[in-house]
């Protein structure tokens, strides 16, 4: 009689069972997990040209800043589901951007693009039309994701508008090779005079392929919460060598402040390689836009310290910083408007004046993050109410002769008036 391999090496068969048993529990408890308030949601998957994409009709809570539960469209859009046709009599804009366009920490009815939406619905140039603000904002994106955006997926839309939100808390750092700390994405690299497609994404398929396995393992809430663990230890060994270490300069200012090279001319060559890819990358936006023959808006959104509601302390890291104040990547992206011939709307020193006059915090959420992170509700409000004046006023100026067309329409003359943030209308139905 044939004997079992068992039989001959009984700690095989242990081995297989311990295999066995283990295989079990995981299946358990990945079963388990998913009806849990505990599990991550889903939300986000590998693209081969955008680094990754928000998955079609996805949902879930989003949970590091506030609880928010987020849905995504069938078009993988964080809205609700629109046709790619354009229905008729309607006057579409499109806005690119990243998380904060994504705006997945408030309810949809209080994200900027929505209000942007019911404020125009008053624009005299949009009598009579139906008004779209169509969200192509994905979280972490940069400006070189945003681009391809515009290119891959936006156009098919047939906007009539279209808006890129820049977020220069990350978007420099963001389009940089160097500066960056996710790779899983594109980045346009210069070569001399030109900006060709570069960067490990681009170059090496075996660093797209891990970048796959990457965002693919999320699938799993076992992988997903074993990865999250790794980071919370990480993140507690970091601490703790920061506790050793010289804090921040600036840090002891306030909450989020801190020495930043963001907000000072850059000097050294890696900023300077991460301004220069910035400035190409929104101008071949804006061109792009323009062979569309479609008017376009910049708008260089708020970062936290700039809008904080306290004069004292912004004064005291620009001090610390030997700037004037803390507004250079905006002068700097105005600047760049004015050269290529596009307008620029800067939301930071009116938003500040706001945050100021109302002693509001536009960035977080209680009892912990006031101040920091992202829009809240009623920066939304005021970011949505800035940006839609800025827009009907274009589309009026157009009407009038003023702007002929979008590539030479005339750069931001200035800041815009502060908004308040009441805006009770009911959120309609796109």
């Amino acid at each position: 009689m044939r004997k079992s391999v068992f039989s001959d090496k009984p700690w095989a068969g242990y081995a297989l069972l311990a295999a066995v048993g283990v295989l079990v529990a995981i299946l358990l408890f990945e079963v388990a997990i998913r009806f849990t308030p505990y599990a991550e949601p889903h939300t986000v998957t590998y693209d081969s040209v955008l680094g990754w994409q928000l998955i079609p009709n996805a949902s879930g809570w989003h949970r590091s800043e506030h609880w928010q539960w987020f849905t995504v469209n069938s078009g993988g859009m964080r809205d609700v589901n629109i046709s790619v046709k354009k229905p008729p009599n309607t006057f579409r804009i499109a806005v690119l951007g990243d998380s904060f366009t994504e705006a997945d920490v408030v309810p949809m009815h209080d994200a900027f693009f929505w209000v942007m939406q019911r404020r125009l619905r008053a624009c005299p140039a949009l009598s009579g039309k139906r008004v779209q603000v169509l969200n192509f904002g994905v979280r972490d994106y940069g400006t070189a994701q945003e681009l391809l955006m515009l290119r891959e997926r936006t156009w098919r839309y047939s906007p009539d508008f279209v808006v890129l939100a820049i977020y220069t808390g990350n978007d420099i750092r963001n389009n940089s090779v160097a500066l960056e700390v996710n790779k899983c994405r594109p980045f346009w690299v210069q070569h001399g005079d030109a900006f060709e497609p570069g960067g490990p994404f681009i170059d090496s398929p075996w660093f797209r392929f891990r970048c796959f396995v990457r965002f693919e393992s999320r699938y799993s809430q076992t992988a997903d919460m074993a990865g999250n663990a790794v980071i919370t230890l990480k993140n507690i060994v970091r601490s703790y060598t920061k506790k050793k270490s010289k804090p921040i300069p600036g840090s002891q200012i306030g909450p989020g402040f801190g020495y930043d090279p963001l907000y000072v001319e850059p000097t050294k060559p890696v900023w300077q390689r991460a301004w220069r890819v910035t400035d190409w990358e929104i101008t071949q936006v804006a061109r792009d836009v323009a062979r569309h023959n479609v008017p376009f808006l910049a708008v260089t959104l708020s970062n936290p310290v700039q809008v904080y509601p306290d004069a004292k302390r912004r004064r005291a890291l620009a001090e610390l910083m030997g700037v004037p104040d803390l507004f250079y990547p905006d002068r700097h992206i105005t600047k760049l408007g004015s050269r290529e011939g596009f307008p620029v709307l800067n939301l930071a020193p009116p938003m500040a004046q706001y945050a100021d006059a109302h002693h509001a915090y536009l960035h977080g959420f209680p009892p912990d993050l006031l101040g920091r992170g992202h829009w809240n509700a009623t920066g939304h409000h005021v970011a949505g109410r800035l940006i839609a004046e800025r827009i009907c006023q274009m589309l009026s100026e157009k009407a009038n002769g003023v702007t002929p067309t979008a590539a030479s329409a005339l750069a931001s003359q200035g800041a815009a008036p502060a908004a308040s943030a009441s805006d009770s209308s009911a959120p309609p139905a796109h």
